[in-house]
C-alpha cells in the first residue's frame, strides 16, 4: 500500500523559515565573497609567480589579433578590456582586503589589449601589400640581404625596388641558383634583373603553414625566382659586417670539417643552416634538436 506523504512547506513565523530564505540563489552573497576571498589569499601567496600571467594575457590579446578579422571588432576588443580593468578598479576600489584582486583585475586588462594594440600598429607599421597576381618584370633593386643555401642548390636574395606603375617602394625576395651567383652579389649592391614573381602563399591546408602572415609581417610583398642573367649597376661599398662575418666563419667551418658533421657544426658556429641538407635538417628535427640550430 503506497503512502503519500504532503511536501513540508514553511509558513511565515514557522520555525523553518529562516532555513527557508537560506535556499534562494540570490542569498549567496556570503559564498561568493568566500570564494573572492580565497582568490585573494591565493593570489597573495603567489608572489612573483604572478608575474608570467601576464606575459600569458599580453599574447592572448596578440593572438586575439590573428583570429578577429575587422578592425572594428579588434576595437571592440581593447575596448572591453579596459572595460574590465575599470570594473576592477571600481569595485574594489574602497575594499582594501581584495587589493590583489583589483590589482590582476587591472593588470590583466591592461596586458591584454597592450598586447592586442601592439601587433595591430606594428602590423601597420612593417605590413607590405602581397602584389595582386604573377607577373615577370625587369626591375632594378639593392640588395638587402643574402641568405646562401648551398644544399638546395641557391642563393636567396631580399631586394629592395620600385614597383614599376605606382612607383612605391617594395620588397621582394628571389631565388638565384648557385651557377649565377657571384662575389659582386653582396649586401649593398644595386643589380638589374629579370624575375618571376609571385604573391606569398596561404596555407594550403587549413591550419597549415601560412607563408602570407609571415610575408606580411617580414614586408615581403613577393617572392620568385630568377630569369637570365643579372646585371650589376653598383657595387657594394662596404664588404664587411656582421653578415659577411657569419658567411666567412661557416665557410671556414665546412672548408675543416666535410659532410653533414661540417654544415651543422657551421650552423651552430654561425647560424646559417643553409648548408644543411633536407635528410639532415628532418633527423634533427625528429630528434627534437631543431632548436640548437637555431
Amino acid at each position: 500500500m503506497a503512502i503519500s506523504t504532503v511536501p513540508h512547506v514553511p509558513v511565515a513565523g514557522g520555525p523553518n523559515e529562516a532555513d527557508a530564505a537560506l535556499q534562494h540563489p540570490w542569498r549567496k552573497h556570503a559564498r561568493l565573497s568566500s570564494v573572492s576571498g580565497t582568490v585573494e589569499a591565493f593570489l597573495a601567496k603567489a608572489g612573483f609567480d604572478r608575474g608570467p600571467w601576464i606575459a600569458v594575457a599580453m599574447a592572448t590579446g596578440i593572438a586575439t589579433w590573428f583570429v578577429l578579422d575587422m578592425p572594428w571588432q579588434w576595437i571592440a576588443a581593447i575596448g572591453g578590456a579596459v572595460i574590465l580593468s575599470l570594473g576592477a578598479l571600481a569595485l574594489w576600489r574602497d575594499r582594501p582586503e581584495r587589493a590583489e584582486l583589483r590589482l590582476a583585475g587591472i593588470t590583466l586588462g591592461l596586458a591584454f589589449a597592450f598586447g592586442l594594440s601592439l601587433v595591430w600598429v606594428r602590423s601597420e607599421m612593417v605590413g607590405a601589400k602581397a602584389i595582386d597576381r604573377p607577373l615577370v618584370e625587369r626591375f632594378e633593386a639593392r640588395i638587402l640581404e643574402r641568405d646562401e643555401q648551398p644544399a638546395r642548390d641557391r642563393v636567396r636574395l631580399v631586394l629592395a625596388s620600385r614597383d614599376a606603375e605606382t612607383g612605391t617602394a617594395r620588397k621582394v625576395r628571389v631565388n638565384v641558383p648557385l651557377a649565377k651567383d657571384r662575389e659582386a652579389l653582396r649586401e649593398g649592391a644595386v643589380i638589374r634583373l629579370r624575375a618571376r614573381l609571385m604573391p606569398p602563399a596561404s596555407p594550403m591546408l587549413p591550419g597549415g603553414y601560412d607563408f602570407a602572415r609571415r610575408a606580411w609581417f617580414d614586408g615581403l610583398s613577393a617572392t620568385g625566382s630568377v630569369i637570365g642573367d643579372i646585371e650589376v649597376t653598383q657595387t657594394a661599398q662596404v664588404q664587411g659586417g656582421l653578415a659577411s662575418a657569419q658567411r666567412r666563419l661557416a665557410a671556414h667551418v665546412r672548408d675543416n670539417l666535410t659532410g653533414s658533421s661540417g654544415t651543422i657544426a657551421a650552423a651552430l658556429a654561425s647560424g646559417d643552416r643553409g648548408a644543411i641538407d633536407e635528410a639532415d635538417e628532418e633527423a634533427m628535427r625528429d630528434a627534437g634538436l631543431t632548436h640548437l640550430l637555431s
